[in-house]
C-alpha cells in the first residue's frame, strides 16, 4: 500500500479493493488491503483523508455517481467499523468525472473503476 507516514496531498489508488459489477458491497478479498489502511490511519490519528469512488463512463451518469458515492461510503464504513475515527474520513463519489485512462477501451475502463484515498490534512 504505502509507508506508514501520510503526506498531505498524496493520492493513493487502493489496488485491491473489489466490488461486484453494479454493487457497493465490499468483496472479502478487499479486507487485506483495507486492514493495511486501518493500521496506517490509526498510526496517523491527526490525518484527515477523503475516500473517493470512481466509475467508468459506461451506463447512466446519475447511477454511476450514486454507485461511486456508495462504494466510497462502504470503504469509510469498513474503516470506522475497524476503529478509525469517522471524523478523520470523508467519502466522495465522482462517478466518471475524473478518468485516469481512456474510457474507449476495456483496459482504460478498468483503470477508471477505482477507489482512492487522498490525504487532505
Amino acid at each position: 500500500l504505502m509507508s506508514s507516514k501520510l503526506e498531505k496531498g498524496a493520492t493513493i489508488t487502493l489496488k485491491n479493493v473489489f466490488f461486484n459489477s453494479g454493487s457497493f458491497q465490499l468483496k472479502p478479498e478487499s479486507f487485506v488491503e483495507l486492514g493495511k489502511l486501518v493500521t496506517i490511519l490509526k498510526n496517523n490519528p491527526a490525518s484527515k483523508v477523503e475516500i473517493s469512488g470512481h466509475t467508468d463512463s459506461q451506463g447512466d451518469a446519475t447511477a454511476n455517481q450514486l454507485l461511486s458515492q456508495n462504494r466510497a461510503q462502504a470503504v469509510k464504513s469498513y474503516l470506522v467499523a475497524n476503529g478509525v475515527s469517522a471524523a478523520a474520513l470523508a467519502a466522495m463519489g465522482y462517478g466518471a468525472s475524473v478518468p485516469v485512462a481512456d474510457n474507449a477501451t476495456d483496459e482504460g475502463r478498468a483503470k477508471n473503476r477505482r477507489t482512492e484515498f487522498k490525504v487532505v490534512e
